[in-house]
């Protein structure tokens, strides 16, 4: 693989593709079946020689250099939640340019979930294709992944306590308290043909605020080694397997229920659901 100087540090430093790999291979991303990947791309500011859909070609082909037999990355729209119709080839991700670039690889298979697609590219097809109409319970991407072997989530140039989804298919898996199931509807498009669907989704009450114990969460998978990290340029790559990642969070909400929820929640149980775009959970 050629070496490209992709970004430039605030040190006037070069991050090329070959330091990306490096450190993708120091946080052990290449020891998986399975990758879920999430993007930040915060390594510097992108070299202005290069096109963006360049950049992201080599960030994908230096991906694809770990030979992990399966790549997942989130696609997500939130659409029903947004007021706004699905279609599964043109519904744009809101997750980050990385992964809208691979959501549209000719070899990339996108689910039909309105709310929390995922695109996929590799071996297990299932994880994308074989899902239910919860989109993070039961026969869910994430609850596939849970009873999988060999899965890692991997975070390039992002931290884990800002966009782990994993986490709240966890506090579904325990049915947590301040969140609760609710329906949405809209209508789906695929290729020609348009329908009308429902999906469900684990949303948090109204009054419920979202703490900072995500962010206690990631430093302790560090710090109990469960988590690896890897500098890279001004940011980090990290990542974790599932089982440590699951069985952690598991605990710390069995040890404390409201664990990763503001203490100045109100458990009103109001279902009052208002957004205006949607973009995490």
């Amino acid at each position: 693989m050629e070496e490209i100087k992709l970004f430039q540090t605030i040190k006037n430093e070069w991050v090329s593709n070959h330091d990306i790999l490096k450190a993708l291979e120091q946080c052990d991303a290449h020891r998986c079946k399975i990758l879920y990947i999430h993007t930040g791309l915060s390594f510097g500011i992108p070299n202005p020689a290069l096109h963006k859909n360049d950049i992201l070609q080599i960030l994908y082909q230096t991906i694809q250099e770990l030979k992990v037999p399966t790549i997942c990355v989130p696609t997500f729209t939130f659409s029903f939640c947004n007021g706004m119709d699905f279609d599964l080839r043109k519904s744009k991700s809101k997750m980050g340019s990385l992964n809208e670039f691979i959501r549209k690889q000719p070899e990339a298979v996108r689910s039909v979930d309105p709310l929390m697609s995922v695109a996929m590219v590799g071996e297990d097809k299932d994880i994308a294709t074989g899902i239910g109409h919860e989109s993070i319970g039961e026969n869910s991407t994430f609850s596939k992944l849970h009873f999988r072997k060999d899965v890692r989530f991997l975070f390039l140039g992002v931290r884990l306590g800002d966009c782990f989804t994993y986490m709240h298919f966890i506090e579904k898996f325990l049915n947590v308290d301040y969140r609760y199931d609710m329906d949405f509807t809209g209508k789906i498009t695929i290729d020609d043909k348009t329908y009308t669907d429902t999906f469900k989704l684990f949303v948090r009450f109204r009054n419920i605020l979202p703490g900072k114990g995500s962010y206690v969460y990631e430093d302790m998978l560090l710090e109990n080694k469960m988590a690896k990290r890897a500098l890279c340029g001004n940011s980090f790559i990290s990542s974790v397997e599932e089982p440590p990642a699951f069985e952690l969070y598991k605990k710390l909400i069995e040890k404390d229920p409201n664990y990763f929820i503001d203490p100045k929640s109100v458990f009103d149980q109001d279902k009052t659901f208002e957004v205006k775009d949607m973009v995490a959970l």
